[in-house]
C-alpha cells in the first residue's frame, strides 16, 4: 500500500551553528540552523535520481533561492516579514517542543513551487503511539497553513516528550494525494 525508504541524518555543531546532513535514496540535504536549532540559516537539496537541485540562504529577512532543474536555472528572493524560517520540521521544532508554548508561527518554502508559506504549529496534547512494538507517550503537534488556507493541508507530528525528537510525521501533499508517514527508526548519540 506504499513504499518504505530509509534516511540517515547526522547532526553536528560547527562554529556555533548546527549542521544537519541528511541522505535518503532520493537525495542529499544540508540544513544549517541557528544555535537554538529553531531558525534555518541555509538549506540545500540535491537529487540523486534526476538533474534537480536547489539552495536557499538567508540574509536578514530575505531568502535567496537558486534552483537548477532539467538544464534551467532560476534565481529569486522572498521576504520573511520578520517570521522565523523553518525548512525541516524534524529538528527545528525541538526548542518549541521543550518550551512551555502552545503555538509556534513560522514560514517555510514549498520545495517544488519555491513559494513562501506562513505556518503555525499547535500542541494538541499527549497521545499514545506504537513504533516497532514499543508504546510511546508522545506530544502531538498539528501543523497547518495560516488563515483560510489551513482548510487545505495539515500535518500531524508526534514528538518524544523528554528529548523533543520527532517520532512520527503524517501528512499528504494536498487534496487527493497519498499520505506519507515518517517514523524514527533509531538514533545514536556519540
Amino acid at each position: 500500500d506504499g513504499h518504505a525508504s530509509k534516511s540517515q541524518w547526522i547532526i553536528e555543531e560547527k562554529e556555533g551553528v548546527w549542521h544537519m546532513n541528511g541522505e535518503s535514496p532520493g537525495g542529499k540535504t544540508l540544513v544549517i540552523a541557528s544555535p537554538t536549532q529553531i531558525n534555518t540559516q541555509s538549506f540545500t537539496y540535491q537529487s540523486k535520481n534526476e538533474p534537480h537541485q536547489y539552495a536557499i540562504h538567508r540574509e536578514g529577512n530575505t531568502l535567496f533561492i537558486t534552483q537548477e532543474a532539467n538544464g534551467k536555472k532560476l534565481e529569486k528572493s522572498l521576504s520573511l516579514e520578520g517570521d522565523t524560517w523553518v525548512q525541516e520540521f524534524d529538528f527545528s521544532f525541538k526548542p518549541f517542543i521543550l518550551a512551555n508554548l502552545s503555538d509556534f508561527k513560522f514560514s517555510i518554502v514549498h520545495p517544488q513551487k519555491l513559494s513562501l508559506h506562513q505556518m503555525i504549529a499547535s500542541k494538541q496534547g499527549l497521545d499514545q503511539i506504537e513504533i516497532d512494538g514499543k508504546i510511546f507517550t508522545a506530544l502531538k503537534v498539528k501543523v497547518t497553513l495560516r488563515g483560510f488556507k489551513k482548510m487545505f493541508w495539515h500535518a500531524d507530528l508526534w514528538f518524544e516528550q523528554g528529548s523533543g525528537d520527532l517520532l512520527r510525521y503524517k501528512a499528504n501533499d494536498g487534496p487527493n494525494t497519498p499520505t506519507s508517514i515518517i517514523t524514527l527508526f533509531s538514533k545514536h548519540l556519540d
